[in-house]
């Protein structure tokens, strides 16, 4: 009689709940083991492990702090394969809640085959997206910050022309400006704190220019309008393996937070609005894009026509036009990679005839 073997692994901060599940011929699925392990004493969680037959595949809850935990089964030769949280509570949503329980649950669910599993990336690519995710906070925090600077000016009724504030005449405005002396104080407070993380984004910058190569992939991403050096490989990092990935454009587009939701009810047709759970990053990092595409002189008739439409020339729903382009630069970046082909602008047949005029 043939037995499969798996564990079922609940991942909390100090600790970790086990259980090692068997499956016979008959289908039958018991527990053969529970155990405890403390993730404060390594080599207590080594002596556990290696009592595993090699290969064994180990269902990890997708929860926060697994990449050390799948490292360390990596090395141990066990097989380590991530959970889809939301899709195992779906699954589970009718079943009793314990550790002991929700260790026994992954287990049993990778023995019947309806485990949902998520991406599982390697040491390599966590380590680059740990850099790209660094620059990206520390841009949040800047963009934060000037928020607070022009609320300050609002609260007092300054008013400039300055296309940039925080650019060198913006700067000097700045620091001649006469504000009561705790506003005065609050502004000469933040503005260092804008000079502090312009020098961390000179820093990790430079580095990224010096150290990341250019694959193809990355060659190919910044042939497209609003992606630049940085952003070519943010997205590459947080993408991954595309193909193996995303069936479609249509999955990327979703899985960056991208695709409308519908709320529809019958004759009712809601609000459509973009989903809070996606990969953040990677949404950030296409709405940059589209920013940048559209403030640029050589944006793409397409999607200058896109983006007036939507803002009904410039005047409103400038946020939701936004994301709208960034969805059709996901889409591209999906069609561009899958290709291997560089981003040419497709012209209309009205503008041809217009050119050879």
């Amino acid at each position: 009689m043939s037995i499969q073997t798996a564990v079922g692994w609940d991942i909390h901060r100090k600790f970790s709940q086990l259980s090692v599940v068997q499956r016979n011929d008959d289908g039958e699925i018991r527990i053969v083991k529970r155990m405890r392990l403390e993730h404060a004493d390594r080599a207590a969680m080594r002596n556990e492990l290696a009592k595993l037959p090699p290969a064994t595949p180990v269902a990890l809850e997708g929860a926060f702090g697994w990449p050390w935990i799948a490292d360390l089964l990596n090395e141990l030769g066990l097989d380590p394969h991530l959970g889809h949280p939301p899709a195992i509570r779906v699954l589970a949503k009718n079943e009793a809640k314990a550790d002991r329980m929700d260790a026994d649950r992954l287990g049993r669910f990778w023995l019947r085959g309806i485990f949902p599993e998520s991406y599982l990336s390697t040491p390599e690519v966590r380590q680059l997206r740990e850099r790209m995710r660094y620059r990206t906070a520390v841009v949040q925090l800047r963009t934060g910050i000037k928020s607070r600077i022009q609320a300050i000016l609002h609260r007092h009724g300054v008013l400039h022309d300055y296309s940039d504030l925080f650019g060198k005449g913006g700067r000097a405005f700045l620091s001649m400006l006469e504000l009561p002396v705790a506003c005065r104080a609050a502004l000469d407070g933040w503005l260092a704190q804008i000079d502090l993380l312009d020098s961390l984004l000179t820093d990790v910058e430079a580095w990224m220019k010096q150290h990341l190569e250019e694959d193809e992939i990355t060659r190919l991403l910044q042939t497209i309008p609003g992606i630049g050096l940085i952003l070519a490989h943010v997205i590459r990092a947080e993408i991954g393996q595309l193909t193996e990935r995303f069936p479609s454009r249509r999955h990327l587009a979703s899985y960056s937070g991208l695709a409308p939701l519908a709320n529809d009810s019958a004759d009712r047709h809601g609000h459509r609005h973009i989903a809070a759970a996606c990969n953040h990053t990677l949404r950030w990092s296409f709405i940059e894009a589209a920013q940048c595409a559209i403030n640029s002189k050589n944006c793409p008739a397409n999607l200058r026509r896109l983006h007036h439409r939507l803002t009904h020339g410039g005047r409103t729903n400038k946020s939701q036009a936004k994301v709208a382009v960034a969805r059709e630069l996901c889409e591209l970046v999906y069609v561009i990679w899958k290709k291997g082909e560089p981003y040419r602008e497709i012209t209309s047949p009205v503008q041809s005839q217009r050119t050879k005029r």
